[in-house]
């Protein structure tokens, strides 16, 4: 008898050896990976330091195994992206200033984070841009006409002058409209991989934001739709160092934007967002992973905002004295490191250089002339591009619009206005 009671208890024993055992190797709970046990109480504070990309030092000279991942052709025509989007970016500045537009927003010191991840990308990927990234719009075919007729707000803007000056839009490459409301452009790309995944194609949709973004609640749900449903998205976060005033020290104490990947579980990759090697190779080798695993990834590139947030801005009356200096000693700033590249291999020089920005302000200031000389879109777009048929509302709205005008043709300069 006392065998018979020992063996039961020894079969008990193993019973729960076992059923603890498959405790400890499997998981109980849904939605967590992990499946080892403690007795005592620990805190995990981060899953470890993100390494930064770097190809091309602040020399000029790129890391040792390191080849050039384009043409000279292209290498070319991205520098002159980057450098028509300097002289663009002062030349606009200085017609605000005059009153000739009424805002404008620069992108000193992002020209390569904008080119080089816009390069990276196939023309089939669809974009929703931020607000910061001229040089991939110049990339894509953005004429310097549509860019002024935008600034202006004339009859030849895409948008018919019902948005903010630099809300470009480029559909015909795949482009969507800059949105003047921050963050919720970064939830749409999701919805346009997911669909992208379903269809099996060969095509990934981009959102470009900045840190200030990411700390949007737009941006949190984004991150976790995409990881959940395995959306073909590439999240591109420019970490500039400020979100208008805000320093990064003031916006989050973790690290950075990449931890938030890691965090959602997408797989993501820091880069040096003045080296337009990195930031190519780090991109296209972003995008290939997105499509060819049907997930998402997020990149994030170190650069830093050396002009001010927008003409609005006033960055001197935050920002320490020197540290803009600081950050555009040559070869931190993306143009010049790039350039003493290309100067290093003999396909550039100061004669190109000098002709090149001749040609760009040239380009800036004709189409300004010509875009002062076009009339301002009809008042009635106001209304129009939203719904097949006017709801009755808006339609007596229309109409006492109309009205009023009419009524009043001597307070206003109606001459102004196509077809008023």
């Amino acid at each position: 008898k006392l065998q018979f009671l020992y063996f039961i208890e020894t079969m008990h024993r193993l019973v729960w050896a076992v059923r603890r055992a498959r405790c400890r190797s499997a998981s109980l709970y849904p939605g967590i990976s992990s499946v080892e046990y403690v007795e005592t109480p620990e805190f995990k504070r981060d899953v470890g330091q993100f390494k930064i990309l770097q190809q091309m030092g602040t020399d000029g000279k790129v890391a040792e195994g390191v080849e050039m991942p384009f043409s000279w052709e292209d290498a070319t025509k991205m520098y002159e992206c980057m450098v028509r989007s300097s002289v663009y970016d002062v030349a606009l500045s200085e017609m605000q200033r005059q009153g000739r537009i009424t805002f404008y927003c620069t992108n000193h010191g992002e020209e390569a984070a904008s080119t080089a991840s816009g390069a990276a990308f196939e023309p089939q990927d669809m974009i929703w841009p931020q607000y910061r990234e001229l040089g991939m719009f110049l990339w894509r075919g953005l004429t310097t006409e549509s860019i002024v007729d935008c600034c202006m707000g004339n009859e030849g803007d895409e948008a018919k002058g019902r948005a903010l000056p630099v809300h470009y839009m480029l559909p015909e490459a795949n482009v969507q409209v800059v949105h003047a409301v921050l963050g919720t452009h970064i939830a749409q790309a999701p919805g346009a991989g997911y669909a992208y995944k379903l269809n099996g194609e060969d095509r990934c949709s981009v959102a470009y934001f900045g840190d200030g973004a990411a700390s949007e609640g737009d941006a949190l749900s984004a991150l976790n739709y995409a990881s959940v449903l395995k959306c073909q998205t590439v999240f591109v976060c420019r970490n500039n160092g400020y979100s208008i005033s805000t320093p990064v020290s003031d916006q989050y104490a973790g690290d950075g934007i990449a931890a938030r990947g890691a965090a959602f579980d997408i797989p993501t990759i820091r880069i040096d967002g003045n080296d337009v090697f990195a930031v190519y190779n780090g991109v296209k080798a972003a995008r290939k992973h997105c499509v060819e695993n049907k997930e998402p990834v997020l990149v994030e590139l170190m650069t830093y905002r050396v002009g001010d947030h927008t003409t609005s801005d006033n960055s001197s009356a935050y920002r320490p004295e020197g540290e803009v200096e600081s950050n555009i000693e040559e070869g931190k700033h993306p143009i010049d490191r790039f350039k003493l590249y290309l100067e290093a291999n003999g396909r550039w020089d100061a004669e190109k250089e000098k002709a090149l920005r001749k040609k760009a302000h040239t380009e800036i200031m004709t189409a300004m002339k010509a875009g002062e000389n076009k009339k301002r879109a009809n008042p009635t777009h106001m209304f129009t591009d939203m719904y097949d048929e006017l709801p009755w509302h808006l339609k007596e709205q229309h109409d006492s619009m109309h009205a009023h005008i009419q009524n009043n043709r001597d307070k206003y300069n109606t001459k102004a206005y196509r077809d008023l």
